[in-house]
């Protein structure tokens, strides 16, 4: 069977367990205001709202206890967030912070691309009631305050993209003085040779390309949960396969030309969105925060580079590009 088609079962039984949720939903408890770390008080009428929003939309894919064991979800990768760790990908902070509600909302109304987590078009108080009843989920949201929310700075390439692109590059590929290095997890996008004299001319430093494999990504441990225990604690985790530009799908990247949130994706709108994950990271996974640990521009400018990737995603010459790649030798 196909992936599409795959998705697209995933995708009806997302939808028909949805509508069926009002028929079998169960009385509404009773909630009492709950107090956050921060000080916040979530009124019980919030929560109860958002008991109801979440019973709707979210609890089939998510589970009714929040631990991601939703019938609909079942088998599905990436697997439903597990809401009782406390742990989110995209939280609009450093990695493996609690989120800012921004975040959360912004990744109810968008979804996540290439998933079964659609944009949802419900009313904003909806949207704002249950991104507070997830809170119920995980005791870390009384116990910690979210993290200090990562804004998109101002570019500084703007009319300079050859040169953004450029030195993304050697970010991308360079480990060290200033860059990156992401090549190191991801894949590299130049050939042996090409690679060894950037890493020799930006760090001094000889590397030996010829029986190395730069151009083959391997899965990573994550934090996130794929099955838990009767308390929702996690008994087996996901691994994570970095992703390789050229062809994997990005969750919270489209392509440009289509909408998001109603409005045309413009390349300094995927800009921007490369930025943010890059900055803040992805909870969970071993992707870092890369805000403050480089230099602003080389930021910005890794941004830049990597969109040049994805234009090519799953096209002709993406597959040409990986097949020089893996073809390429180094001189003796």
């Amino acid at each position: 069977m196909k992936p599409t088609s795959c998705f697209s079962l995933r995708l009806f039984a997302v939808l028909a367990l949805g509508a069926l949720a009002p028929a079998c939903r169960k009385e509404t408890p009773t909630f009492e205001p709950m107090k956050l770390a921060d000080g916040t008080v979530i009124p019980a009428a919030t929560l109860s709202r958002g008991y109801d929003v979440y019973t709707h939309y979210c609890a089939s894919c998510h589970g009714e206890k929040g631990d991601g064991q939703g019938p609909a979800g079942s088998g599905m990768r990436p697997p439903p967030r597990n809401f009782r760790q406390g742990l989110f990908k995209f939280g609009g902070v450093a990695a493996g912070e609690l989120p800012t509600d921004d975040a959360l909302k912004r990744t109810l109304r968008r979804g996540l691309h290439g998933t079964p987590m659609f944009a949802w078009d419900v009313p904003p108080a909806d949207v704002d009631a249950v991104v507070q009843y997830l809170k119920t989920f995980s005791p870390r949201w009384k116990q910690e305050s979210p993290g200090a929310a990562i804004a998109v700075s101002d570019d500084p390439w703007k009319g300079r993209e050859a040169e953004a692109v450029e030195r993304g590059r050697t970010v991308y590929h360079v480990a060290g003085k200033g860059n990156a290095g992401c090549a190191s997890c991801h894949v590299a996008y130049l050939p042996r040779e090409e690679l060894a004299a950037l890493t020799e001319s930006v760090t001094g430093r000889k590397v030996n390309l010829a029986n190395a494999d730069p151009y083959t990504a391997l899965p990573r441990d994550s934090d996130y949960s794929l099955t838990v225990d009767a308390k929702g604690e996690a008994t087996q985790f996901a691994k994570v396969l970095p992703p390789d530009f050229l062809f994997h799908r990005l969750r919270t990247v489209w392509p440009q030309g289509t909408r998001v949130e109603g409005q045309p994706y413009t390349a300094q709108a995927q800009r921007e969105d490369l930025y943010r994950v890059m900055a803040a990271g992805v909870g969970g996974a071993a992707m870092p925060s890369w805000k403050g640990a480089i230099p602003e521009e080389n930021l910005w400018a890794l941004a830049y580079y990597v969109q040049t990737l994805i234009v090519m995603n799953d096209t002709t010459a993406a597959r040409d590009l990986q097949q020089r790649l893996r073809d390429s030798k180094v001189r003796n």
